[in-house]
């Protein structure tokens, strides 16, 4: 039994003794460095640019009443000016809503974009550390990590080549 013991002891310090292959990614640089990336903004800038052009004319649509209404509002009679006034408020009013709905759908666009990149990145990083054999590959942030074990060209070369 005391041998038995003995060559667990001798098999799992031997098994110990092999190296840990560890890899770093720079997640930031990687997503948005990643054609996927630029891509993927381009086309929620362009999907959204209607909406834009739209909350700039009204912008312009505000700014033209309320100067209208400064250049005139001595000649306007006080029922006038109240209606004048209410107009430029829902004007403002609109501007303000459809500001923020269009806020919260580009957020949610690049929320849902960011999140197709994310799992593409995490399928190649998955490949590549099983292809080249790593035990360990992080990508949150790290106090050091020297340039032998950063990995983030390797992912990145790959990316390119997805997007290809």
């Amino acid at each position: 039994m005391r041998f038995f013991a003995f060559i667990l002891v001798l098999l799992s310090g031997s098994l110990q003794a092999q190296p840990l292959k560890i890899g770093y990614i720079n997640i930031d640089h990687l997503v948005s460095s990643s054609p996927q990336f630029i891509q993927a903004n381009q086309v929620v800038i362009k999907a959204f640019q209607p909406q834009e052009k739209q909350l700039l004319a009204l912008s312009k649509r505000i700014q033209l009443s309320a100067d209208t209404f400064n250049k005139n509002s001595k000649t306007l009679t006080q029922v006038e000016r109240k209606i004048e006034i209410k107009k430029i408020a829902n004007l403002e009013y609109q501007l303000k809503q459809q500001a923020q709905t269009l806020k919260k759908q580009l957020k949610l666009k690049n929320e849902q974009e960011l999140s197709k990149i994310q799992d593409l990145i995490n399928r190649v990083i998955k490949q590549v550390a099983k292809d080249q054999n790593f035990d360990l590959i992080l990508y949150q942030e790290v106090a050091y990590a020297s340039k032998k074990i950063n990995i983030t060209p390797i992912i990145s070369q790959k990316l390119r080549l997805l997007f290809e």
